[in-house]
């Protein structure tokens, strides 16, 4: 027995109607106690306050209370105006920190690349950055890996700055793209 489109709509017309029904039931049809969430188990019983008098104490005191202003306007942002009082000028400042035992030594210079980066380049339209670097007379041609002076290694070129690291201690420095002056 085949079914029509038409009917199938209204079984699942019928089923959604009785799915509604039975939401509607488990929420607003049950009548009867409901707990609620400020109310406790068992019987109500009032509090036993009989004596008052701290309750008014402290009542009164809150309403007794004055106010002091700060000197801080609470309508403008920022930190409250500074004020000095004199006693902390006369007390005398506390001795500096002075480290004890042994010292740290400092931490190794910052890698100078003593040539002159002068000018950025591409032999094919997308093989790698090439960058040029003028040590006085001599122009050497660098890509970025590559190791000059022994101990520097070029890690980035980029448009207008050069990036190396210090082979040996891992310091990184970079160097601004500089024109190298004319003959005069």
């Amino acid at each position: 027995m085949a079914q029509t489109k038409q009917q199938k709509e209204m079984i699942v017309l019928a089923v959604l109607a009785v799915v509604a029904a039975l939401v509607w039931f488990a929420y607003f049809g049950k009548h009867g106690t409901s707990v609620n969430a400020f109310s406790a188990r068992g019987p109500y019983t009032p509090i036993d306050a009989v004596n008052y008098d701290p309750v008014f104490k402290d009542l009164s005191e809150t309403q007794n209370t004055e106010y002091k202003p700060t000197g801080r306007n609470i309508f403008v942002a920022g930190p409250a105006p500074v004020t000095v009082s004199t006693d902390d000028k006369a007390k005398p400042a506390p001795p500096p920190y002075l480290p004890q035992g042994p010292q740290l030594p400092p931490p190794p210079p910052r890698p100078v690349l003593d040539w002159k980066f002068f000018g950025v380049g591409t032999v094919p339209a997308s093989g790698p950055r090439r960058a040029f670097l003028l040590d006085k007379e001599e122009v050497h041609i660098v890509s970025e890996g590559d190791t000059v002076e022994n101990h520097i290694r070029i890690t980035r070129i980029g448009n207008d700055r050069i990036e190396y690291e210090d082979i040996n201690t891992g310091q990184k420095n970079s160097n601004n793209l500089e024109l190298p002056q004319p003959p005069a």
